[in-house]
């Protein structure tokens, strides 16, 4: 959100004076006759009235000594800071409708009003948009859960399996038998670095907004973490208390990115429609691109609570959370996990077989079905190239025969991925 004002030139006349938070006494300046007045505000309950200068200067009618500047709200919920007393204890604000308001710790109040010459009023509250949902949505224990429209992306269904080698699979069940310890190690080993972070978010934090916060600064930069730092701040003093964010946020620096993630939380509480992907979409950092992968595992750590085989069953295809089961109670290898009977391959043959029923056996979809499927009982692992051929045939299958067909059906059972809402 860039917080557009008609004083223009004279922006960052009020920032660099941002760390004059108390009232500043001085003798009146002479220069002031040379600037010009485009506002005044009333403070209708002591009965007091201020003049606001082109460059955020306000001081006091019928007693000029009373003066400072008035600075932009670093939480972007309201317009300007006015100069108070003790801005820690009581702070003052102009907010977007060009209300006078006071904030302490009893919550927020209207208390008078500003008029503003032609040109420089407030230029009312930024919109933040909360993402429309697609009829696509995230498939999870909790049902289908909706993306924004503007991050599904078209023709994809399936994303790949979170598999793993033998090998893995041993290191991990050696540290430890415990079924949550043992799939706890083997998403950090078949996670991807960016969905690994939600994850770990989802295991601290039982809030959506907190979630939220948590992804966003773990996958963001330092500009991100340090904006999470401060609204994460906030809300353990205030909770979803929104009206108390602009005094909480008194020391903190104007950013404009900070603004629009404290507005785009606001706006989607006030709706009652929150998610994590929403936030994202909304925040639109360049370095939070939420793909099919990070959707889903956004998804599932909002609807598995951080649980790990539940959440890896989530990301990664009911099957998954079959085959670790079957790692704790049968071991790896051989009639265990990720050997000739793995669970996932079993399936992904028998689907396998239905291809060759629908398309023929020297088709070359088939034969790459095939290919792929074999590729996978040796053992390579995620992220190999059987295992992306399978999602990207997948997808493939998904959008030719229709996605109610026998093949889709079974796929849906065995690979992660999305599912029409309708």
């Amino acid at each position: 959100m860039r917080i557009t004002l008609y004083l223009g030139e004279f922006m960052m006349a009020g920032i660099r004076f941002f760390s004059m938070i108390f009232v500043i006494f001085f003798a009146y300046p002479q220069q002031v006759s040379a600037q010009q007045q485009v506002g005044t505000c009333y403070d209708q309950i002591r009965v007091q009235a201020f003049a606001l200068f082109n460059n955020y200067f306000m001081h006091q009618i019928g007693a000029p000594m009373n003066n400072g500047y008035a600075v932009p709200d670093p939480s972007g919920l309201m317009f300007l800071r006015v100069p108070a007393a003790n801005p820690f204890f009581e702070s003052f604000f102009i907010d977007w409708g060009g209300n006078l308001v006071q904030i302490n710790q009893m919550g927020a109040s209207v208390i008078g009003y500003c008029d503003f010459a032609p040109g420089y009023q407030p230029t009312g509250a930024p919109q933040h948009q909360v993402p429309q949902l697609a009829d696509w949505g995230v498939r999870t224990q909790s049902g289908v859960q909706p993306v924004p429209k503007t991050i599904f992306e078209s023709g994809t269904r399936y994303v790949e399996p979170l598999l793993a080698s033998e090998q893995t699979a041993e290191q991990c069940l050696n540290s430890s038998d415990q079924e949550d310890e043992f799939a706890d190690c083997m998403l950090g080993e078949m996670l991807g670095e960016k969905e690994h972070n939600v994850y770990e978010c989802s295991k601290e934090n039982d809030e959506v907004v907190d979630l939220a916060l948590c992804s966003i600064g773990a996958n963001g930069g330092p500009n991100e973490q340090e904006i999470v730092a401060n609204i994460k701040k906030c809300r353990e003093s205030h909770g979803d208390d929104w009206d108390e964010y602009p005094l909480c946020m008194l020391e903190d620096t104007m950013s404009e990115d900070q603004a629009r993630l404290v507005g785009c939380l606001k706006d989607q509480y006030d709706d009652g429609t929150i998610t994590l992907t929403g936030t994202a979409v909304c925040y639109g950092a360049g370095s939070f691109q939420p793909n099919a992968e990070l959707q889903i595992a956004m998804e599932c750590a909002v609807t598995t609570g951080g649980n790990p085989m539940a959440f890896a069953g989530c990301a990664g295809g009911r099957l998954t959370e079959r085959e670790l089961t079957k790692c704790v109670t049968h071991g790896v290898g051989g009639d265990g996990c990720f050997g000739p009977n793995n669970e996932i391959v079993k399936a992904l043959r028998a689907v396998g077989i239905d291809v060759k029923d629908m398309f023929g056996a020297t088709n070359d979809v088939t034969i790459a079905w095939n290919n792929a499927v074999n590729d996978l009982q040796n053992g390579l692992g995620s992220g190999n190239e059987a295992v992306k051929a399978i999602t990207t045939i997948s997808n493939d299958i998904a959008n030719g025969p229709g996605q109610n067909n026998e093949i889709v059906r079974a796929v849906d059972v065995i690979l992660p991925g999305f599912s029409s809402l309708f």
